[in-house]
């Protein structure tokens, strides 16, 4: 049930993105007098619409993304121009032409998106994307200021109480194979146990506690905790034992060992104004870098489908993959409400942050391909104005059909690739 709820509430969280998005082309392009006849979310068949003046509103069956239709993103085409395509695609571009140039009526004529400056342009095509870092940067400061980030101190509380002693160095650490019996598992200690005092010294702090434990293995050292509110004495000596020295767990030292862990003490403490754009960039700059390895990921997902490997999980991963995650999220019971809930809202402007990045990308049909199409007719412009030439001067995105072709083929690919990824070998969170 909270695996379900899960998917649905990220789900939502995810159309309203979508939403929102085409929000950010819509406003702009019907601002810039540019008409519009449909706003979708989704795509293939239609669930729900309604018409309100000359724009369609919809919600489509397939939620994998949406689109606004714009008159006129296609300019007219130049008469007795040749096209530097093959015979077929060059049919095939003209016949695109042609449809696109069929919705435009002659009242609306001077309401296409192609006759647009390029500034203008490129504010509608950007409106997207923008909308996307907006998502992300209003849910990341209310998080990091009014929450915070989350931290995790030990306490003197035991989570775990190891049955044996296992060096950090050996291949197989089977608890039930082991010949000798951890020191706390001899002092009769059990998760859930508060140390109060060693040697007579109260304990304050795990830090305090390991600082007497590490430096006397050999040495009994007595031991008082407490257990369902009653106070116990025990014995207990550390035995010498090989750990790791560091995270990466590239060294080990010896030491005094006793067998015991720690809970955590989970606590979030608020960014302060000061901080917050080091914050804010610092996760700006991990999306960036994740973008640029996004070639090396897809190869990743590529040999997780084909060659059996296992899954990256901080590889490419889809809508369906997505809703699983929000699900594992709502499911699982190592975590309170409060930080389920934080954690959907991050994943979401995470999501948010990448999808800003990658509809910047400049090749067409994405919301950067568009824009690169702007920047390249105002160079173009300018180098006229510089010879003397007062025509405008459009990019004809028409020609630009066999590009599209190619980056819709890929993406579909991917899309087929992930879906079954997600389905087969999905990412998981908390293990599985």
């Amino acid at each position: 049930m909270l695996y379900a709820l899960g998917v649905v509430v990220f789900a939502v969280g995810l159309l309203a993105s979508i939403a929102l998005h085409e929000v950010g082309h819509l406003v702009p392009a019907k601002r810039f007098g540019v008409k519009v006849t449909q706003y979708m979310v989704g795509f293939g068949p239609t669930l729900w619409s309604r018409h309100r003046g000359e724009t369609e509103y919809g919600l489509k069956w397939i939620p994998f993304g949406g689109y606004i239709r714009m008159i006129g993103m296609v300019p007219p085409g130049t008469a007795g121009r040749r096209s530097r395509w093959p015979r077929r695609m060059a049919t095939a571009i003209e016949e695109f032409r042609t449809t696109s140039r069929a919705e435009v009526r002659p009242e609306d004529a001077e309401r296409e998106f192609y006759r647009l400056t390029p500034g203008k342009k490129m504010i509608v095509m950007l409106g997207g994307p923008t909308m996307n870092l907006i998502i992300y940067l209003v849910i990341m400061v209310v998080l990091l200021t009014a929450v915070g980030l989350p931290h995790d101190d030990p306490t003197t509380r035991l989570a775990t109480v190891s049955k044996c002693v296992v060096s950090a160095t050996a291949t197989v650490q089977d608890p039930t194979s082991c010949s000798t019996p951890s020191p706390a598992a001899q002092a009769g200690l059990q998760p859930g146990d508060t140390i109060v005092s060693v040697g007579g010294t109260p304990i304050r702090s795990w830090d305090q506690l390991v600082a007497i434990i590490e430096p006397s293995a050999g040495k009994a050292l007595s031991l008082v905790y407490a257990r369902d509110g009653v106070t116990h004495h025990t014995t207990l000596t550390p035995v010498t034992n090989r750990k790791w020295a560091d995270n990466a767990m590239t060294r080990t030292v010896v030491t005094g060992f006793a067998g015991i862990s720690p809970t955590d003490h989970h606590y979030y403490v608020p960014v302060g104004a000061a901080a917050l754009p080091g914050e804010i960039g610092g996760q700006i700059g991990q999306a960036l870098s994740a973008v640029g390895q996004f070639p090396s990921k897809i190869a990743n997902l590529w040999q997780t489908v084909f060659d059996n490997k296992p899954r990256d999980a901080q590889g490419v991963i889809g809508v369906v993959g997505i809703g699983r995650l929000g699900g594992e999220i709502a499911e699982t019971n190592q975590y309170g409400l409060q930080d389920k809930v934080l954690m959907l809202l991050s994943l979401l402007a995470s999501i948010n942050l990448l999808l800003f990045f990658l509809n910047l990308l400049p090749l067409l049909p994405l919301d950067g391909g568009h824009v690169a199409g702007a920047i390249v007719e105002a160079a173009r412009r300018g180098w006229a104005r510089l010879r003397g030439r007062r025509r405008l001067i459009f990019v004809d995105t028409a020609q630009t059909l066999p590009i599209m072709y190619v980056v819709g083929s890929a993406l579909i690919l991917l899309s087929v690739l992930t879906l079954y990824a997600d389905i087969v070998k999905p990412v998981q969170l908390f293990g599985g």
